[in-house]
């Protein structure tokens, strides 16, 4: 049997209160900080699945605006005539226990991050949508603990993200959860929404989201079209 440090304890109990369960810890040990190892967020990625839409998008449309992280004014239009987008809202800061980040939110913005390119060979962009009313030093400690930035600081991420401070946008897709639940979108060119998967609230969760792969192949069926 595996014994759990005291730090291992309460990093599992702040993951599994804040959102939903942590990841594997048979992956590695939680660093000294008490945060999620890139190793174990790597290993929770692995358990993300392809399933199908669980919402109705037949031609559903997506007309919403946010506010990137300096403040400027982003509508999905822009992105219409251009490229597919892939639009996902993670958890933010939970509002229950201590507002934990959730492991499965940080493994996923880890393993977009990483896959990058693969996604603008798809001709296709990526929105992350962080809600709630966190402020810069929140995101910015998100990005760290998803091993996003770079060793001097600065943001490693390659695309845009965007606030939803009011959870406007989580209000209009029907997505509240404690703040939002995990949701990802696939938008075509034209602006319709050709795949939705809302994942669940609490414990479940964690991994309850499209794997970057599943991603990947349902915009080289959708560029196929």
């Amino acid at each position: 049997m595996r014994y759990l440090t005291t730090v291992t304890m309460f990093a599992f109990l702040a993951a599994l209160a804040g959102c939903g369960g942590p990841a594997p810890l048979t992956s590695g040990p939680v660093s000294n900080s008490g945060k999620w190892t890139e190793e174990q967020l790597k290993q929770t990625a692995t358990e993300f699945h392809n399933k199908e839409s669980n919402r109705d998008v037949s031609n559903e449309r997506v007309p919403l605006k946010f506010v990137d992280i300096d403040g400027k004014a982003v509508d999905l239009a822009l992105y219409h005539g251009k490229s597919n987008v892939v639009l996902v809202v993670v958890r933010g800061v939970p509002r229950d226990f201590g507002g934990a980040f959730c492991p499965g939110c940080l493994a996923q913005v880890n393993a977009l991050v990483a896959n990058y390119q693969e996604f603008k060979k798809r001709d296709a962009e990526i929105l992350l949508v962080f809600p709630g009313p966190a402020d810069k030093a929140k995101v910015d400690d998100y990005l760290a603990q998803g091993y996003v930035n770079k060793a001097d600081g600065a943001s490693g991420l390659p695309f845009p993200l965007l606030r939803d401070t009011d959870l406007n946008a989580v209000k209009a897709l029907g997505i509240s959860g404690d703040l939002a639940r995990p949701s990802t979108y696939i938008l075509d060119k034209k602006g319709n929404a050709v795949f939705a998967f809302v994942g669940a609230d609490g414990i479940p969760g964690t991994v309850d989201r499209p794997s970057v792969q599943s991603l990947l192949t349902r915009l080289e069926k959708l560029n196929a079209k």
